[in-house]
């Protein structure tokens, strides 16, 4: 009977494996590392989009939903009105921000309302409340119902009484379970729930003001959604409409983004460990060198000797990708914690097949790509060499070294190909693939030049350091050099996973200390919003009398307007794209008699006040100028619900970007907005201190004008920006883990040779704190160069992209590089100790014994 070759292959990969067992678990978790975050990314992106197909009606709270910043016209009204009459419900949502007194009568706090008629929200789900109790029963015109710590922010408790535009609101529950509450427009900050009949008593609502309306639909089954949505469609041109079937294209989006960008990442932890798999197989040949030999006199062939260790390296590939798999389900349940402040995300347990086979497929393909060169370095070894190799080598020739040089580069490109393929493949985006590999080539082509010159660099400082520096310090930097050590390999592997996390890291800091930092001193930092025409005056007054308040307020009028055409040319707003879609929605215009501070004219001559021209004078900013192509003498003509009129240019402005008017593209004489619903905004700069009692004596004289303190925003940008650099951070960690598992990996590739060094110095009298002490500072100088190098390199791109990208002023960073050169130090400590701990107890005569 004939025995396959696989098959004794095979098992002669199974006996060497099991052999070297203890250095191959870590080759199985470095693979499993990079895996494990792969299957975990996509298997939640898969489950987080399955689970808002299956519950897009409860997610909506609705088959259909219009999303809009106005109020309806007549044609959408009664677009609407004849849906009703063909049974299809309807109900409206209005989400908007003010401000609420506490009932200890404190400084008002800053939270966003969301109104609903209870007796039809939600169509689809349930709103749960604690204490429980129906939602009609809650919300009477005088409750309110509280959420995401709106208690603790306000010192409230249930049952308390709070002010909303002035009225008195009883806070009756708060929301445990609000079923749209991801598909909301405003879902930060502390939140209330409020019945219409409520709103409507808090008077915050008048013509003009800026408020997020919602539309949701409750279609029967007889009916074609898509015919609905066409007839709206037509009248809500603006709007944004989705179906249960989509359910929400911005979380889609905002889904298929993440996922694509942490899928990288964690490809790049793969490629990682499957650097450390390579160095692993390359030293692990370096030892079976005479077993090779051996075999090969024994007249098998290079192509036999190949298939046994390409069996072996497949063997240990799939042992990583499928712990990598386990992993990765352990990883897609710890991402809903992620998100449980913005999504009511179920923490399920669930198996998701596709993602687990395209964890295997790219964790099976990423480790033989990279394992290529050292197995083929087998057809290499020669016998004879071998048997010889205590005679001194033959210095190779230029031919010899050309052709392992180009074999180098010629593999280095293919497996850089390879990687690009794959990453275009995970993000469906060829472009997206290429710069991948080519960010890949450069960044570690970098990062193992950094390492070469450090280690390099510090061998020549060992070698002339001063006797007193003592054998220890220069044993321990040696160590870096002993055969089979890849010190090199280690340093680079945790360097990559540093770089990343302090990247992240040093950006989340710098965004928010440069928006703080390189604020002008005139910048407002105190809004106002929703003034009235009838107390803008009074407003303007008691704002000015208030201590702390630094310049002049300012005070700025906006009529939300459409324009119809240019020069005669109607506005198609089908051809425009990016920035210059917001010109095909309603923009804001503003009534000035005179030229507003802090704006200069640039073009033209701004109007006399008080005159009063036949057609409406315009003035227009500079941006805007050159994206309609508006010149002097140039006509737009205005649709408003009320009325529509023409305009002419006559100046082209410039203001202060950090003023209020900057807000502000288009400034009208005042009798072409005459009679239309204008609502006015107030910028002040004040100081830090009397904020709290500006806020308080504006709410007292006007409770519906919604205050807005910048410290607030910042505390809003800092909670999302903490989220988001957090989940980086998470999967970024899985690179640092990859190269503690390599630098684990080459800890125990060296283990015979450093239980010979152990016996050599113990026989010579060295104690075991001796020894100790050697190999700590060959481990702490092995973290510290990579936390040094990671922590440059993440200092040098976070700069990039804060001042390069992103426009920051931001300096250099230095407390997270400082802590993550420390941090992968001890990092590094603890890892080979937990590699080698093993190996100081060994005892010099059993070795000895055994030579």
């Amino acid at each position: 009977m004939r025995v396959s070759p696989y098959r004794t292959a095979a098992r002669i990969a199974w006996r060497e494996t099991r052999a070297s067992a203890g250095r191959f678990i870590f080759v199985i978790l470095a693979v499993a590392a990079g895996v494990g975050s792969l299957t975990g990314v996509r298997g939640f992106s898969r489950a987080f989009h399955t689970m808002l197909q299956r519950d897009a009606r409860t997610f909506m709270a609705a088959d259909l939903t219009v999303r809009t910043f106005q109020l309806p016209t007549a044609a959408q009204a009664a677009e609407m009105d004849a849906l009703a009459k063909r049974g299809i419900e309807r109900t409206q949502i209005t989400e908007t921000l003010t401000m609420a007194s506490p009932p200890n009568n404190a400084t008002p706090l800053l939270v966003s309302i969301k109104a609903v008629d209870p007796a039809v929200y939600p169509f689809y789900g349930t709103v749960k409340l604690n204490p429980a109790m129906d939602l009609r029963t809650a919300l009477q015109p005088t409750n309110v119902v509280v959420s995401d710590g709106v208690l603790l922010r306000l010192g409230a408790h249930i049952g308390d009484t709070i002010r909303i535009g002035g009225q008195p609101f009883r806070i009756v529950a708060e929301v445990t379970n609000e079923p749209d509450r991801m598909t909301g427009s405003i879902n930060v900050g502390p939140r209330l729930m409020i019945s219409r009949a409520g709103l409507a008593r808090t008077g915050l609502l008048i013509p003009g003001s800026r408020a997020a309306e919602r539309y949701l639909f409750k279609i029967p089954a007889t009916i074609p959604i898509a015919r609905v949505r066409r007839g709206l469609h037509r009248v809500f041109r603006d709007a944004l409409i989705a179906d249960y079937t989509e359910s929400h294209p911005l979380i889609e989006q905002g889904l298929r983004q993440s996922t694509t960008f942490l899928s990288l990442v964690s490809l790049i932890a793969l490629v990682i460990g499957a650097l450390g798999v390579a160095t692993a197989i390359q030293a692990h040949l370096q030892q079976k060198m005479d077993s090779i030999a051996i075999i090969k006199c024994l007249g098998a062939k290079s192509t036999q000797v190949l298939r046994i260790y390409v069996l072996q390296t497949a063997g240990l590939g799939l042992a990583g990708s499928l712990a990598g798999i386990a992993l990765g389900s352990l990883v897609q349940m710890v991402f809903p914690v992620f998100l449980a402040r913005y999504f009511q995300v179920a923490i399920v347990p669930r198996f998701d097949l596709i993602s687990a086979l395209q964890g295997l497929m790219v964790g099976m393909l990423v480790v033989m790509l990279f394992t290529v060169p050292p197995l083929l370095g087998i057809r290499s070894i020669r016998p004879a060499l071998i048997f010889r190799r205590e005679m001194a080598a033959p210095a190779p020739s230029f031919a010899d070294w050309w052709k392992r040089a180009a074999a180098s580069v010629l593999s280095a490109v293919i497996l850089l190909a390879f990687v690009g393929a794959i990453a275009a493949w995970l993000s469906d985006s060829r472009k997206t693939g290429e710069y991948f590999a080519v960010a890949m080539a450069v960044g570690l082509a970098s990062l193992a030049l950094v390492a070469w010159v450090l280690l390099r660099g510090l061998r020549w400082v060992s070698r002339h350091l001063p006797r007193r520096a003592g054998p220890v310090v220069r044993q321990g930097i040696a160590n870096l050099y002993r055969p089979g050590n890849h010190a090199g390999a280690a340093v680079m592997a945790l360097g990559v996973g540093v770089m990343f996390t302090v990247t992240v890291w040093i950006v989340q800091r710098g965004l928010l200390q440069d928006i703080v930092r390189t604020a002008p001193p005139g910048m407002p930092n105190v809004y106002l919003l929703d003034v009235t025409a009838a107390n803008r005056e009074a407003v303007y007054k008691l704002i000015s009398q208030q201590p702390g308040v630094e310049g002049t307020p300012e005070i700025l009028g906006a009529v939300s307007a459409q324009i119809q055409s240019i020069d005669g040319v109607p506005f198609v707003r089908q051809n425009l794209r990016g920035v210059e879609r917001r010109y095909t929605r309603d923009v804001t215009v503003s009534p000035a008699t005179e030229r507003p501070a802090f704006t200069q004219v640039v073009e033209g001559k701004w109007w006399q006040p008080g005159s009063h021209p036949a057609t409406a004078e315009l003035s227009v900013a500079e941006p805007a100028a050159k994206i309609l192509n508006l010149h002097l003498g140039s006509t737009v003509v205005w649709t408003t619900p009320q009325k529509t009129f023409a305009s002419t240019v006559v100046a082209i402005h410039r203001s202060e970007a950090v003023r209020l008017t900057a807000r502000v593209e288009f400034f009208l004489t005042p009798d072409a907005l005459e009679g239309l619903p204008a609502i006015y905004y107030g910028g002040i700069r004040a100081t830090a201190a009397s904020v709290p009692a500006i806020q308080k004596a504006i709410y007292d004289r006007f409770p519906t004008i919604t205050v807005v303190n910048m410290a607030d925003v910042l505390d809003t940008i800092q909670s999302v920006v903490d989220q988001i650099s957090l989940v980086v951070r998470f999967i970024s960690a899985f690179s640092i883990l990859a190269g503690a598992i390599i630098l684990a990996s080459s800890v125990a590739g060296t283990r015979f040779r450093r239980i010979r060094e152990v016996v050599i110095l113990k026989t010579l009298g060295a104690t075991r704190k001796r020894i100790a002490q050697i190999f700590s500072i060959e481990f702490l100088v092995i973290g510290t160069v990579a936390g040094l190098m990671g922590g440059l390199l993440a200092g040098w791109f976070a700069w990039v992209v804060l001042n390069r990208l992103l426009g920051a002023k931001a300096g250099a960073d230095v407390l997270p590089m400082a802590l993550s050169i420390a941090g992968t130090a001890l990092l590094a400590i603890a890892t080979g100790w937990a590699a080698s701990f093993r190996t100081l107890g060994q005892k010099p005569l059993e070795i000895l014994r055994d030579e």
